[in-house]
């Protein structure tokens, strides 16, 4: 897939895509993670707005619905909104556990441009920015080396389904062994047949933590049940924040986050970290620091990478550019008038 050359702003009409039209398009992981990387940069130079989200709950508070607001410059010179839903519950009811829709701004005069409708660009987001963060990991000096690398995914719904796919793609043949655990049986046999003969699921979350050099946590836990440090050496892809007790990441010392305000609340083990043993700001390293600067290349041999992503609004707003504008390239999608 090429990276598309018709300019989304130009149609006076809004682009209607909803999850079929994202599944149409489709996902080519280096793209998604150059438009992630691309705008991390504008963050790093200040061109960008984001506001601290707010949430949104009423009657059960298990519930809530995230307001995400942002303008990201550079090349995207975009604004817009992600609304996002989050109901546990609702697989029960037999609908998805979240919602979202992403509505994009032309930033020269406020027109609404797209509105897309579908948690999908949301989860594809999810996993692009894990991949910039695996890419500047797998170049680190202490990833020097000619050996294959185990991955453990723990939790495998469509989040985790999604990062299987990615971790495919970016670790290609340096991928030696996927293996997957989720509390159904069968979604953890689906994101293990993504890495073919390569991938395992298995019963315990243990094995799938024990014995990995990539550990990517995509559960919806309601208790934090990893008591034990993970293996020297690993990086810790801590998509859903709320896995580990305070004690397995005590001897961490290179922790990566991509908003300190957003990440050190709502719960999250860096909250916990910072509650039970000070973690604090000057402690961890922003994560545009991680991409474009030198701190994580001193890092020893076997010291261990947490990165904790709260999720960042400029980042769906950079991704919904690019999916609007391929998808105007490709003809996908509802015009609106």
């Amino acid at each position: 897939m090429k990276k598309p050359q018709q300019d989304w702003r130009l149609s006076a009409n809004m682009l209607y895509l909803n999850e079929a039209d994202l599944l149409t398009l489709g996902a080519d992981w280096g793209i998604l993670a150059d438009t992630v990387t691309q705008a991390l940069a504008s963050m790093s130079v200040g061109d960008y707005v984001q506001p601290i989200k707010p949430y949104l709950r009423f009657k059960n508070p298990a519930n809530r619905i995230i307001a995400m607001p942002a303008y990201i410059g550079g090349s995207f010179d975009a604004a817009g909104i992600k609304w996002i839903a989050s109901f546990p519950a609702n697989p029960s009811f037999g609908i998805p556990r979240a919602h979202s829709v992403v509505v994009l701004n032309d930033a020269a005069t406020g027109q609404p441009v797209a509105l897309i409708n579908s948690p999908l660009l949301s989860i594809m987001r999810t996993a692009a920015v894990s991949a910039v963060m695996l890419r500047r990991w797998l170049e680190l000096p202490s990833q020097h080396h000619e050996r294959q690398l185990n991955v453990g995914l723990i939790g495998c719904g469509p989040i985790g389904q999604w990062h299987a796919r990615m971790l495919t793609v970016i670790l290609g043949s340096r991928l030696g062994r996927l293996t997957t655990y989720d509390l159904s049986p069968e979604r953890a046999r689906a994101a293990a047949a993504t890495a073919g003969s390569s991938g395992v699921a298995s019963s315990q979350w243990e094995e799938a933590y024990s014995d990995s050099d990539i550990i990517v946590t995509c559960t919806v836990s309601g208790s934090r049940y990893i008591s034990s440090p993970p293996p020297p050496g690993s990086l810790l892809l801590h998509v859903s924040l709320r896995d580990y007790q305070p004690a397995a990441l005590s001897s961490i010392e290179t922790i990566v986050v991509d908003d300190w305000e957003e990440i050190c609340r709502e719960n999250t083990d860096i909250e916990q970290m910072h509650l039970t043993a000070g973690l604090g700001k000057d402690q961890t390293i922003a994560f545009s620091e991680a991409v474009f600067g030198d701190k994580l290349l001193t890092m020893k041999q076997d010291s261990n990478v947490l990165f904790s992503p709260m999720g960042m609004a400029i980042f769906d707003i950079a991704v919904a550019a690019y999916m609007t504008e391929l998808a105007r390239d490709k003809g996908i999608g509802l015009e609106l008038t």
